[in-house]
């Protein structure tokens, strides 16, 4: 089985995406932030580790990004909402439900306010070193499902303070910071990374 190289249309633009499938019900999405792509998820081969504990793995470029074609409605970067929306077209496009989303760096308010605005077809969010959450502050206490946030120690992007307070605003979060870590924990420590995520998963 090998890491898939996809184009698929939505909102008539076409999307690139890379997946890795195992033919069950249970997916992940990985998102990027916004100076990277889905490449940056290939470079520590997330999608087959992932994978390999019984999940589909895709990977998009967000439109505008990568070999994704520019699309306003899901500037994700001015709006965590369009974010969201940009997962759930996504999602659907290709007949996906159960899905875990995960949001590094500003992707982060775009995978929680996917969780608030499908929670019918997201079940849960792993955030890494939170950008773009305080759009949606006065939100997360509407949060219900499981969410794990992982901040480095040494994140000099974003404080740790701010994922704590993140984790305070929702019941359901699990926060666990990364010693040694910055603002890309999954790049710089992917071993603990991918431990962090097996746990989150094996316990929800």
């Amino acid at each position: 089985m090998e890491v898939k190289e996809n184009k698929v249309d939505i909102g008539g633009k076409s999307v690139y995406y890379i997946s890795y499938e195992r033919g069950n019900m249970r997916n992940f999405i990985l998102l990027h932030d916004s100076t990277t792509t889905s490449n940056s998820w290939a470079g520590i081969d997330a999608l087959r580790k992932i994978g390999q504990w019984g999940f589909n793995v895709y990977a998009p470029d967000f439109p505008g990004f990568g070999n994704s074609e520019a699309n306003d409605s899901y500037n994700f970067g001015s709006s965590p909402s369009k974010g969201a929306l940009f997962i759930k077209d996504f999602a659907e496009s290709l007949f996906l439900s159960s899905i875990n989303v995960v949001g590094p760096s500003v992707s982060a308010g775009v995978a929680l306010k996917s969780l608030i605005d499908y929670p019918e077809l997201i079940n849960s969010s792993i955030i890494i070193g939170g950008l773009g959450v305080d759009h949606i502050l006065n939100e997360l206490n509407r949060i219900d499902k499981p969410v794990l946030i992982l901040w480095g120690s040494r994140d000099n992007v974003v404080p740790v303070s701010h994922g704590l307070r993140y984790h305070d605003l929702i019941p359901s979060s699990t926060f666990v910071k990364i010693n040694g870590a910055g603002h890309c924990v999954q790049i710089e420590k992917p071993d603990i990374f991918f431990n962090n995520i097996k746990k989150f998963i094996t316990n929800l």
